[in-house]
């Protein structure tokens, strides 16, 4: 546990203020009942905000055993399947695939961001963000919440978002089983059409929404 001081909520925000780096370091995730509630804030349908202002995050793990998410090498699209094999020596039978809408990132100063990271560090949709910008970085992961040597507010003080970061991660549970149940195409209605996609936390190439479907068309709900 980080021992550090309590500090004030002004002079929390003035040390966010003064960074922003976990907006520009990190693709942003969103559930789709954030995702209604952010276009709503813009004042956008629900469609165009997917469309225009989100994309597709798609990570693969090798796994063996049968399980949530889990899908057969064999269905992989070609291109998909040759990017693996550059990158690993032996090809498994199945991978467990977590397909993610996340916010776009754009390039400021030359660096890529959050796109709705405004001037002087100034979020633009800061009251609807999704849930892991409002638990950074005291999500409550062990040995994930302690890797922010740049974070100055994981560093000064210490907040304890255990029961928080237990109802996210329900939700994150709950999202995965439906669209392992369901399918994407029916928790997202109108998903982002492209994305990245990454082996573990390595980014191979460009995905399209056609591509993630062919990877994930196995399945019981089929």
């Amino acid at each position: 546990m980080n021992n550090a001081k309590k500090i004030t909520q002004k002079e929390e925000s003035n040390i966010c203020l003064s960074c922003g780096e976990c907006c520009k370091r990190y693709w942003i995730t969103v559930l789709p009942n954030e995702a209604k509630k952010i276009s709503k804030k813009l004042k956008k349908t629900l469609k165009d905000f997917l469309r225009d202002d989100c994309c597709l995050l798609v990570k693969v793990y090798p796994k063996s055993v049968p399980g949530v998410l889990t899908f057969p090498t064999a269905f992989f699209p070609e291109n998909i399947f040759q990017e693996l094999r550059k990158n690993l020596s032996d090809i498994p039978q199945s991978f467990f695939v977590v397909p993610q809408v996340v916010l776009k990132r754009e390039e400021i100063n030359g660096k890529k961001t959050c796109k709705y990271l405004e001037n002087e560090n100034m979020c633009k949709i800061y009251k609807e963000r999704p849930k892991p910008c409002k638990l950074f970085p005291f999500i409550a992961v062990e040995g994930i919440r302690e890797q922010y040597p740049f974070c100055e507010l994981f560093q000064k003080t210490y907040k304890d978002l255990t029961k928080q970061s237990g109802e996210y991660f329900r939700e994150v549970k709950k999202y995965f089983k439906e669209v392992d149940t369901k399918g994407f195409d029916k928790v997202w209605k109108n998903p982002p059409k492209e994305g990245e996609f990454y082996l573990n936390e390595t980014h191979l190439c460009k995905i399209s929404l056609e591509e993630l479907e062919q990877l994930i068309k196995y399945n019981k709900h089929k």
